[in-house]
């Protein structure tokens, strides 16, 4: 990690904003960083009780947007095809030489009724 004090999983009502995503290897080229970062929001996500259903906004950060279809052919393969979030990507420098991604996503799940 970068040393920086926050949080990565923020709740506030029905919203869960998953912040600043990274993978936890980063010797892997750009599909094995992607399913990494994927894998561990799939844990924040089971540890808030948000399903991959509950994907309201996923903003992606790559390093360099010639990793994009690379990229797509991992979020193909995990999204719910049924049910996408809506989804941007966006390039620019990232903090470390290694770090090819980094994800911010936000969940909205309904209240279940009484």
């Amino acid at each position: 990690m970068d040393g920086a004090r926050r949080s990565l999983v923020c709740k506030t009502g029905n919203w869960t904003h998953f912040i600043g995503l990274q993978p936890r290897n980063l010797d892997g080229d750009i599909k094995e960083q992607a399913r990494d970062v994927i894998a561990r929001l799939d844990e924040l996500m089971a540890e808030a009780g948000i399903g991959q259903s509950d994907l309201f906004t996923v903003t992606i950060w790559l390093k360099d947007m010639r990793y994009f279809a690379a990229l797509n052919s991992v979020w193909n393969g995990w999204v719910d095809a049924a049910n996408p979030p809506a989804r941007t990507c966006v390039s620019g420098e990232l903090y470390r030489p290694d770090l090819l991604l980094e994800i911010v996503a936000v969940a909205y799940r309904e209240e279940a009724a009484a």
